[in-house]
């Protein structure tokens, strides 16, 4: 009877050991998923950032025909699409929103670029292009919105900075007693 009640106790804590491995195996394979995500996410980030910074670069140069391959699929711009489809698929509203706004644009750059070529005079820089600006700002605002929403599927949306050098009063006042703060 006691060989039954030990065998049965062994037998039980076993039983309990493996479930407790496979809940820790369990565990480790969540936090490498949530890890992985959220450096998608900071790629994400960073290729839409690179894209604005690339949008930015087209605006006064002419076209050519080697570059046409480029305005259709910016290399950041692909990129963010590559990583939204394989990790963030709930993204695909706010990218085809930045995908029509790219189209726009490349539209108007190719009107000016046209203008540029053909009536020098009549064109203007796009500092002074009232639609270009407009565009430009609804495009970062379309960016603005899909960093904010992939920022919230990383976890990283709770975050925000304080006394950084737009808060005047720590900038100018700065003591050099440790670094700014996260909320």
């Amino acid at each position: 009877m006691e060989d039954d009640i030990t065998t049965t106790l062994i037998g039980s804590l076993l039983l309990l050991a493996a479930i407790g491995v496979l809940c820790q195996c369990a565990l480790l394979l969540a936090q490498a998923r949530r890890r992985r995500r959220r450096h998608q996410g900071y790629r994400l980030i960073h290729a839409l950032n690179a894209y604005s910074a690339w949008v930015e670069c087209q605006r006064e140069l002419p076209f050519s025909a080697n570059s046409l391959d480029e305005l259709t699929s910016p290399p950041p711009l692909t990129l963010a699409r590559q990583i939204k489809r394989e990790t963030f698929p709930g993204l695909a509203p706010h990218l085809v929103r930045l995908l029509q706004a790219h189209s726009r644009m490349i539209e108007h750059l190719w009107q000016q670029n046209l203008l540029r070529l053909s009536q020098g005079a009549a064109w203007r820089p796009s500092h002074e292009d009232p639609d270009y600006l407009e565009l430009r700002s609804r495009q970062e605002e379309l960016i603005d919105a899909m960093v904010g929403a992939c920022r919230a599927l990383i976890g990283d949306d709770e975050m925000q900075w304080r006394r950084t050098a737009s808060d005047f009063t720590f900038s100018s006042n700065w003591s050099g007693h440790g670094p700014a703060s996260r909320a």
